[in-house]
């Protein structure tokens, strides 16, 4: 018997969120062809394409949920996103202006915006980092980072990037940094200290996770890396 719409639904649905795209494609595409549009299933849709680098489809897909639901926020995200990727900054800029709830201020994005689509971005990156495309995510935090370049978490993920991409300079630059900007904000300590190891420079490496001991005694991860380099206890 063939699956019902919302069977295919639920079944894209959950290899979405598992990020297996490629089988969560294959059961939208199939919703689509039986005539069920749903605004949700086309943004997902768009997501795929955008990650595919099929801008076209990506960008029909998003403008059809927009048609669908012309209130629906991610999608208006998704494409603003996708316009600043390609350049099409106009077009990304009128999207923006269009979710501002305050029109007084037209050449400025509303910080709280601001903020989302900067996480946009994040999340985009993440996925990219996902299947191991390293140069997109970096490109993607970076975007992030230009709209909200406070926000350390996404800095420790560019780090990060670096190190996954084999730029291990980069990565101890850009976590050297966040952790000079936010020394509270502990997963970049314990992600610097893993950029100096892969560097082979382990006594860096031990004084970033024993200062985040120092600072929680019961961090988990900085124990587990301190017990792989030192099997017999501390120095």
């Amino acid at each position: 018997m063939a699956p019902t719409a919302n069977e295919l639904y639920q079944e894209g649905k959950r290899h979405f969120d598992s990020k297996h795209y490629v089988r969560a494609e294959q059961c939208f595409l199939k919703l689509v062809r039986m005539g069920s549009h749903y605004a949700d299933v086309l943004n997902m849709l768009g997501i795929i394409y955008h990650m595919e680098e099929k801008f076209n489809n990506a960008i029909e897909c998003f403008q059809e949920a927009l048609k669908i639901n012309p209130r629906y926020t991610e999608a208006v995200l998704n494409l603003a996103v996708l316009y600043n990727d390609l350049g099409k900054y106009p077009q990304a800029k009128a999207l923006y202006e269009g979710l501002q709830q305050n029109k007084k201020v037209k050449n400025e994005i509303d910080p709280i915006l601001k903020g989302k689509i900067a996480n946009r971005h994040a999340e985009l990156g993440d996925t990219y980092r996902g299947v191991g495309q390293y140069g997109s995510a970096i490109e993607e935090y970076k975007k992030a980072l230009q709209l909200c370049p406070n926000f350390v978490d996404i800095h420790t993920k560019l780090g990060i990037a670096y190190r996954e991409n084999n730029q291990k300079e980069l990565s101890v630059k850009e976590l050297s940094q966040t952790v000079k900007s936010a020394p509270e904000y502990l997963p970049a300590r314990i992600q610097l200290g893993l950029s100096y190891y892969t560097q082979k420079a382990v006594p860096k490496a031990l004084k970033e996770w024993d200062e985040v001991l120092k600072r929680d005694p019961k961090n988990s991860a900085a124990q587990m890396y301190l017990g792989l380099c030192q099997p017999n206890g501390k120095k």
